[in-house]
């Protein structure tokens, strides 16, 4: 592509970029989470201005409100401890964009603010913004922060009309040769390539263009770590990999968000929405098990990959044969690597993982601001494959390390809905004070805590059983 038209502020409410971890120094001699920007989307850069240089290699945590950054730090750290591909949503207040300027030097005069912008803000410095991140390679997430507030509820939150500004349905209005070879930049010189071994990589992120008016519409732009190129022979055990394989595995995925219509209540952002399959691979004298999840946005398709399985295969049946079948959903937290085992025995997963659903992230009245609270992903679940990013409201979290969950469920017994927010469905559900599993996971955490809290104790209660 070789131009692009830019939004005008106030027309775009949600950005990408890419963010490289770290831990530096705690205030108490310990170590804490850094999350360095490294790219931003040329969207972002632009409505920067000037200031879109002083952002780079800078920690976005420092941009989260002061009340709200060291339980955000938390929240996040425990978010990303999961090394595969799912995903997680944290509700905050964050700087907005004027502040963000005046932090790296924009002098007030030179700063241009949207008409009409305290509708969507919470004050002159902030505003209510949902952080979804995802691992999309060793060493590198992708982040979209998204603005909650809505300056037409009807009008933002209808398909039809996305092209009016300030839609739910965000997305990129495409990448410039120049603006790829920046992000290759960007990601080359903050990323070490994962260790060359005889086998491919265990993770592949690649960029495709999307044109919505072409029969063969998308077309791949970038893709990490460096492929094998094309010129050359593909010899096994060189510890490369074809990344038009790894491109030809999106096509059999159907990505029709129509097919995802939002539940009554719920709000569809496109960067919330994951498409998921899973793929056999037998190729390069080996056989391997590849997650799959996408992430369309707009005029481009993010695709992450991950091999959570490989053997090699016998000489006698090497070759360029693809085995498998992709199971397109929508997706609320993406898959974990293994299906799940519990209680000794695998679970049957396929009819959950079949079905799919929409998880997005919860609506609140009016300007109201939730109270902290997050989802923990529970170390053990039953349904095996799960599904996507998941809303969570950034809270108090006690770290977990298994990082996965089960897909959304209706709750036990005669228990129609829960009894704190009134959701009809959570990836699991808990138990009360009066010992009904009548609360969501989100509310039963809230309340392991407040009890923790008035017991004195440090950690929420453990998982009910």
């Amino acid at each position: 592509m070789s131009t692009i038209t830019i939004p005008s502020l106030g027309q775009v409410r949600c950005y990408w970029a890419l963010l490289v971890p770290h831990y530096g120094p705690a205030p108490d001699g310990g170590s804490q989470l850094e999350l360095k920007f490294v790219h931003l989307d040329p969207v972002l850069s632009s409505h920067l201005g000037p200031q879109s240089a002083g952002v780079l290699n800078h920690g976005l945590i420092d941009l989260i409100h002061p009340g709200e950054r060291e339980q955000a730090r938390n929240d996040l750290s425990s978010a990303i401890q999961s090394d595969d591909l799912q995903g997680s949503v944290t509700r905050m207040r964050f700087s907005r964009l004027s502040r963000i300027r005046q932090m790296r030097g924009a002098q007030p005069n030179d700063i241009t603010l949207p008409p009409n912008v305290e509708t969507v803000t919470e004050d002159s410095e902030y505003l209510i913004m949902d952080l979804v991140l995802n691992w999309v390679a060793d060493g590198l997430l992708l982040a979209f922060l998204h603005a909650i507030k809505d300056f037409d509820p009807q009008a933002n939150n209808d398909p039809n009309r996305k092209n009016e500004g300030w839609s739910n349905f965000c997305g990129s209005a495409g990448m410039t040769e120049e603006n790829i070879q920046t992000l290759q930049q960007s990601i080359s010189t903050n990323v070490t390539p994962p260790s060359r071994t005889r086998y491919p990589p265990t993770r592949v992120f690649q960029v495709h263009s999307v044109d919505h008016n072409a029969a063969h519409a998308t077309s791949m732009v970038f893709t990490w770590p460096p492929a094998r190129p094309t010129d050359k022979p593909s010899p096994q055990y060189d510890g490369l990999y074809d990344a038009d394989e790894y491109a030809d595995l999106m096509r059999g995925v159907d990505m029709d968000p129509n097919a995802l219509a939002a539940k009554p209540g719920e709000v569809r952002t496109n960067c919330t929405t994951r498409f998921g399959a899973e793929h056999s691979i037998r190729t390069e004298g080996l056989y391997r098990h590849v997650t799959s999840v996408f992430i369309p946005y707009g005029n481009i398709t993010f695709a992450c990959f991950q091999t959570t399985n490989l053997y090699e295969l016998p000489n006698q049946t090497t070759g360029a044969v693809h085995e498998g079948w992709t199971l397109p959903q929508q997706a609320a937290r993406a898959h974990p690597p293994q299906p799940a085992v519990s209680n000794g025995q695998q679970q049957d997963w396929r009819p959950e993982y079949e079905r799919g659903y929409a998880a997005q992230v919860p609506t609140f009245p009016g300007s109201e601001y939730p109270a902290h609270e997050t989802y923990v992903p529970p170390a053990q679940y039953d349904a095996g494959y799960s599904h996507g990013p998941e809303s969570v409201n950034h809270a108090p979290a006690a770290p977990t390390r298994g990082g996965s969950t089960r897909p959304l469920v209706r709750p036990p017994g005669e228990v129609d809905k829960c009894r704190g927010c009134g959701t009809r469905e959570s990836p699991e559900w808990r138990k009360g004070e009066n010992g009904v599993k009548d609360l969501c996971n989100a509310c039963g955490l809230k309340l392991a805590r407040a009890v923790a809290k008035r017991e004195g104790r440090q950690k929420p209660r453990k998982k009910d059983k």
